[in-house]
């Protein structure tokens, strides 16, 4: 079983602290994404992983065993690196079969998994190819091939893909994804871009400043982010939100955005917000659309807002919005066409707001 658990792990450089106390438990064949912003602790908690970076405080088991003091090449994990780390003078088949060779496995050993490896990532035409002469995805390629030859305990992955043009990112994704299901072992990834950590995550943890905000399967740190920054973070484009005052008109609990901007608070008994709190009102541009001649939903939210720029993606269209001193992102379809300066009725889904404490930023 290859399941890792780092239990209060802290990093510190000389008095600086870079990450505090973390707490986290993968399963075997898990594959988990590390995503934050740059400077969030999430690639230094990869190399303490690895044994890359030494660990001021804690415990980190790779199965059964604490690895604290293990060197790298003993905790039989495998690195595939952003910049994929090829020996230039070497042919494909020699770079993914250097670590074999170094541990003197017989050579109809190593030509084995070199084959197999080479057929699971489609690299059996370039074995012979020297990494000038491949593009960039084929580069990462053969450094994931060199890391699956050596059939180890956990792969870790460090930002791969950020070196590759979209097209390519794209592909590579659906690669290692593909990679995962596999090998079936345990995969810790580590990226910026949480596009990739949607698409590729079984579960997503969420850092920010060395500290964890959140961990959940994809669909669950999207519908139920546990703050603002969660809220703000996954999502592209990113969330509304609105810093706002829970009023009480006729007897019901409003949002006050602006004082003739009052939205009514779905299901409030549901919600722990109290007449008076400064909230913070979130809600995604899909839920955000604009009214084409139909009536919209009876538990839509509709005004009159003002198209300031128009973003065309073809199937639909990204909206900017002026609605009184607020701005909001919306869609519509793409068929539609606003003009730009033009003003449009837009319906907002109630169901589908949240609602966080302007002091905490906590989810209410």
């Amino acid at each position: 079983m290859a399941n890792v658990s780092i239990r209060n792990v802290y990093k510190a450089y000389g008095k600086v602290e870079v990450v505090h106390g973390l707490d986290l438990e993968i399963a075997h064949n898990e594959f988990v994404v590390l995503v934050g912003p740059s400077g969030c602790g999430k690639s230094t908690m990869l190399r303490m992983i690895a044994g890359l970076e030494t660990i001021t405080a804690g415990e980190i088991h790779i199965g059964d065993r604490l690895v604290n003091n293990v060197e790298p090449k003993n905790r039989n994990i495998a690195m595939v690196f952003q910049n994929y780390a090829l020996y230039p003078h070497m042919t494909v088949f020699k770079n993914i079969s250097f670590g074999l060779r170094a541990a003197k496995l017989p050579k109809e050993q190593i030509e084995a998994k070199v084959l197999e490896a080479a057929h699971i990532l489609g690299l059996e035409d370039l074995l012979l190819r020297k990494p000038a002469e491949l593009s960039g995805g084929q580069r990462q390629r053969v450094s994931m091939g060199r890391a699956i030859v050596r059939d180890p305990q956990v792969f870790l992955f460090d930002e791969p893909l950020s070196n590759l043009d979209a097209m390519l990112r794209h592909q590579m994704r659906t690669e290692i994804k593909l990679l995962h299901q596999k090998v079936q072992t345990t995969i810790i990834y580590v990226t910026h871009d949480q596009i990739e950590a949607m698409t590729l995550a079984d579960r997503i943890v969420i850092m920010r400043d060395g500290y964890i905000q959140q961990v959940g399967k994809p669909s669950e740190l999207y519908h139920q982010p546990r703050n603002t920054f969660v809220a703000g973070f996954i999502g592209s484009p990113k969330m509304n939100m609105v810093p706002c005052e829970a009023r009480s008109v006729d007897g019901a609990l409003h949002l006050a955005l602006d004082d003739d901007l009052l939205m009514p608070v779905p299901n409030p008994g549901g919600r722990s917000v109290r007449e008076g709190q400064r909230v913070i009102m979130g809600i995604r541009p899909e839920d955000v659309v604009m009214v084409n001649g139909e009536a919209p939903a009876p538990d839509r939210w509709v005004r009159e807002a003002r198209i300031s720029v128009v973003e065309p993606l073809g199937s639909e269209s990204l909206l900017a919005l002026e609605l009184g001193a607020h701005g909001f992102t919306g869609k519509c379809a793409g068929r539609i066409e606003p003009a730009a300066g033009s003003t449009a009725q837009f319906a907002f889904n109630l169901e589908h707001i949240h609602l966080f404490d302007q002091e905490s930023e906590q989810a209410l």
